[in-house]
């Protein structure tokens, strides 16, 4: 096989087009005017013991944390005091009690009662004496008919609001206080949630840190390893760190946390906690991709 086309003689030398081979000789050293001023060695022994991991460390997040808690202490202590001082459960006995709406009864009564015998009772009278049937069993049965209504509504106006203390004012502070409290157990669970994925990640990046810094001089030793097998085309390329997975997992749970604040407020039985727990893990799954 001719030189000048490639390959290789009876001796196995290789050759190439001479136009190829000035070309890599311009590009390889200048045509032999570039010298290298360091060797690998003397560029490995500068490496050698000086790791730049020497010293890292991951990122503390316990200031962000403690802050993150104080918060949602803030939050249970608005929630408690909701029911503090005056208990929740006397705040209900208060709206239930008989007293309270017995006043509120008696008031209308009185009111009605005034009412009945300033305009009804007159105007009834005045209609009876027209038509003199005053001393007939119409007027009795009359008479009898009005204290009756009146009694009835009494009566109707008590049993009102009786039902509405309990079915609506205990019920709906009830409701009040079990939907403030649901809100701040899902925050408080959501920053603990957040506190363990962030301190398994710092643990995690300190411990690959202290691998890098532990491999250092060894990975400088492969590129000398790697110089002198380039001759075999036997090289080794060294292990590239992949992202991390509890970043994406952070991420995606504070955005689903908030995704699912807003959605809570449009889907009933949807909050926070369950917008944290799709948002960790889609951005779990992101990390993968």
């Amino acid at each position: 096989m001719g030189g000048n086309s490639g390959g290789g003689g009876g001796s196995g030398a290789v050759s190439y087009p001479a136009y190829m081979q000035n070309a890599h000789g311009d590009w390889l050293d200048d045509s032999g005017s570039d010298t290298l001023t360091e060797s690998v060695t003397s560029v490995m022994e500068a490496a050698i013991g000086n790791s730049p991991w020497t010293g890292q460390a991951a990122y503390d997040p316990d200031t962000d944390i403690t802050a993150m808690i104080a918060a949602g202490v803030d939050l249970q202590t608005l929630v408690t005091l909701l029911s503090s001082g005056t208990t929740l459960d006397t705040l209900i006995s208060n709206i239930l009690d008989d007293s309270r709406i017995d006043n509120a009864v008696a008031e209308f009564a009185a009111d009605l009662d005034a009412r009945l015998t300033s305009e009804v009772i007159p105007r009834f009278e005045r209609g009876m004496q027209d038509i003199n049937a005053v001393m007939s069993s119409a007027f009795v049965i009359g008479r009898a008919l009005i204290e009756e209504n009146h009694d009835r509504q009494v009566a109707k106006y008590s049993a009102d609001l009786h039902m509405k203390a309990f079915s609506d004012d205990a019920i709906r502070v009830i409701q009040l206080k079990l939907e403030y409290q649901k809100m701040a157990s899902s925050v408080i669970a959501e920053i603990y949630r957040m506190k363990i994925v962030a301190k398994k990640e710092q643990t995690d990046t300190d411990m690959n840190i202290d691998d890098k810094d532990a491999k250092w001089d060894l990975e400088v030793f492969q590129y000398g390893a790697n110089l002198l097998a380039s001759i075999g085309g036997g090289t080794v390329n060294p292990s590239k760190p992949g992202p991390s997975q509890v970043q994406s997992a952070i991420g995606g749970g504070l955005s689903g946390a908030a995704a699912g604040a807003m959605a809570g407020s449009v889907i009933p039985g949807l909050g926070t906690a369950a917008g944290a727990i799709i948002g960790g893990v889609l951005g779990a799954a992101s990390a993968f991709l």
